[in-house]
């Protein structure tokens, strides 16, 4: 036989043997149940198989959301089981909003929290411990009996629980939830939080405590498809936007308005809401609908949302992708769900920023025809309504060792467009809530990363970036007292 033969031969054997004893994934029982098996969706619960691969280098919680068919993760659903109920009355008559919401919730798969992971440092081995108190996939969840939608749902008590009790002898100092954007997997999410946080931990100044609650969502941002390659990421768009609202609407706004404002509120300390891209649309569809949704969960569930919210005080939009119309009252398809911020007094301040280097958000116009707040269109429509936008700049310093960032108020932009009496001083914008802040952040946000698109859509893992955070938090505890 000859020698090519011979490997041929052993190919075949090699493939047969394999056939004949198949292994299977480590999770494939529960994740067929959901129907979240597969390479494209299992992505979004890696750390779920508690290898202890994955994770944060800093104490926190991970909070993970998943995707699945509504006969698969809620039992009799042949009942017409009730997924969560809409107050109308929140929408005071709006009836482009009221469409906008139950068209993003009128979905045959629905969000659900699969798994919530904390990480906290272990005194005695000198590590940061993974602890799952909950995990959907684990072995012993009972899946014939359990609701994994309600169990989800009903374990951010215990979410609480842990966050009050964790603050006891050591007292948080600040309150931190972040979520990351479209096509940004379970492992590269938690990777960028990595970054980002650190980046925030090393730039805080020392002399003074900094004990900060930190949480990240981890939520089904991607389609992936080996025959299609990156042209499934296309197609996608619509769908992941609508998800982001969705994760926002249901999950992001439960774990602000029941459990996060009211530690605020009881520890009178800061609490700062950050998102990129997509995540800046799941985080502010979040911070907008306290009060919009009840899931009916019977004699058990969170507590109500308090009736005087306490206010968050900082959210941050970096490269946010959704439409500026948001904003703007009487305009755009979806209703202005934003459009009274200043009034309900939802937060502090609200800060954005954008980049001309941005290629994602430009881009996204020519598909949506939405101007995003993170883009160069949302930028120039945000100049014709200074009445509710004030605009920005941020200069990077000259040092190349040095990371410090300034923030001045835009003199001139688009023709002279910017108004002096309608502009304030960037450190006097924080008093005032009702005006948004635009930021151009060019300068900063400048460089393509290796691996990701939108040119330099994803170019916010750098220290400058955490140097313009704390400003904005210093900005804010100034005209607040904490201490």
């Amino acid at each position: 036989m000859k020698r090519h033969h011979r490997i041929f031969a052993l190919i075949v054997v090699i493939l047969f043997a394999g056939c004949g004893n198949v292994s299977k994934p480590k999770l494939i029982d529960k994740e067929e149940t959901y129907g979240t098996d597969g390479e494209s969706l299992s992505i979004f619960h890696r750390i779920a198989e508690g290898d202890g691969g994955l994770g944060l280098k800093f104490p926190g919680f991970i909070i993970s959301v998943e995707k699945a068919y509504r006969k698969n993760i809620r039992k009799d659903i042949e009942k017409d089981t009730v997924f969560e109920i809409i107050n109308d009355e929140y929408f005071h008559g709006n009836n482009a909003y009221q469409k906008s919401v139950s068209r993003i919730l009128d979905d045959r798969k629905r969000t659900f929290i699969s798994h919530l992971v904390e990480y906290r440092m272990d005194s005695y081995k000198g590590y940061i411990r993974e602890d799952f108190f909950y995990n959907a996939y684990d072995k012993c969840f009972d899946t014939k009996k359990e609701d994994v939608y309600l169990k989800g749902l009903l374990k951010l008590d215990e979410l609480r629980n842990r966050i009050f009790m964790n603050d006891g002898e050591t007292p948080y100092t600040h309150i931190f939830l972040y979520c990351m954007g479209w096509n940004t997997d379970q492992q590269e999410s938690i990777r960028n939080y990595n970054s980002l946080f650190s980046h925030i931990i090393k730039e805080h100044k020392a002399g003074t405590t900094f004990r900060p609650l930190f949480i990240g969502i981890s939520w089904p941002s991607e389609w992936r498809s080996r025959f299609l390659g990156g042209f499934i990421s296309a197609i996608s768009y619509g769908a992941k936007a609508d998800d982001a609202d969705e994760v926002g609407l249901m999950w992001v706004n439960k774990i602000i308005w029941n459990i996060l404002t009211p530690l605020k509120g009881a520890k009178q300390i800061p609490l700062i809401v950050v998102g990129h891209s997509f995540g800046a649309r799941a985080v502010t569809r979040a911070v907008f609908s306290n009060g919009l949704i009840d899931i009916p969960v019977g004699e058990k569930g969170l507590p109500a949302v308090p009736k005087e919210a306490y206010d968050i005080d900082l959210v941050v939009g970096l490269q946010g992708a959704f439409s500026i119309r948001r904003f703007i009252q009487e305009d755009g398809y979806e209703g202005s769900p934003y459009s009274d911020f200043a009034r309900n007094k939802y937060a502090k301040k609200f800060v954005f920023t954008w980049s001309r280097h941005d290629f994602a958000n430009p881009i996204a116009k020519f598909f949506t025809g939405a101007s995003h707040i993170g883009g160069v269109y949302g930028h120039e429509l945000s100049l014709d309504h200074q009445d509710i936008f004030n605009h920005y700049k941020i200069e990077v310093e000259t040092d190349n060792c040095n990371y410090d960032v300034t923030v001045k108020e835009i003199q001139r932009e688009g023709g002279e467009k910017i108004k002096e009496e309608k502009q304030l001083g960037w450190n006097e914008s924080f008093q005032h809530p009702e005006k948004v802040s635009i930021v151009d952040a060019s300068e900063l946000i400048k460089n393509k990363p290796y691996g990701k698109g939108g040119n330099a859509h994803s170019d916010i893992y750098t220290p400058g970036v955490a140097n313009f955070m704390w400003n904005c938090i210093h900005n804010i505890e100034n005209i607040q007292p904490w201490r």
